[in-house]
C-alpha cells in the first residue's frame, strides 16, 4: 500500500513538473505569434502606404505629361519613359 502511493506521488510530481513546463512554453509561444501579428499588421500598413504612393506619383506623373510633350524631347523623353517604366513595373508589383 505504501509503494503504491510513493509510485503515484512521484508520477503526480512528475506530471505536475511536465504541466507547468507545458504552460511556460504555450505562454512564450503565445506571445511570440502576437508579436507576429503586429510586425504582420505594420507591414500591410507600410505596404498599403507604399502602393497608395506609387499611385498617386504615377497619376501626377501622367497628368504632368497629359500632352505628350516630354516624351517628345529626346534627352527628357528618355528620363521620362525610364521613370514611367519603374512606376509601371511598381504598380505591377502591387
Amino acid at each position: 500500500m505504501i509503494t503504491t502511493i510513493i509510485i503515484i506521488s512521484v508520477v503526480l510530481a512528475i506530471s505536475i513538473f511536465v504541466n507547468i513546463n507545458q504552460l511556460r512554453k504555450q505562454e512564450s509561444l503565445s506571445e511570440y505569434v502576437e508579436e507576429l501579428e503586429n510586425s504582420n499588421t505594420e507591414y500591410y500598413t507600410f505596404f498599403q502606404a507604399l502602393k497608395t504612393r506609387l499611385n498617386e506619383s504615377n497619376s501626377k506623373l501622367k497628368q504632368i505629361d497629359r500632352v505628350g510633350s516630354f516624351q517628345a524631347d529626346d534627352e527628357t523623353g528618355f528620363i521620362f519613359k525610364e521613370l514611367q517604366d519603374i512606376l509601371d513595373e511598381l504598380n505591377r508589383g502591387f
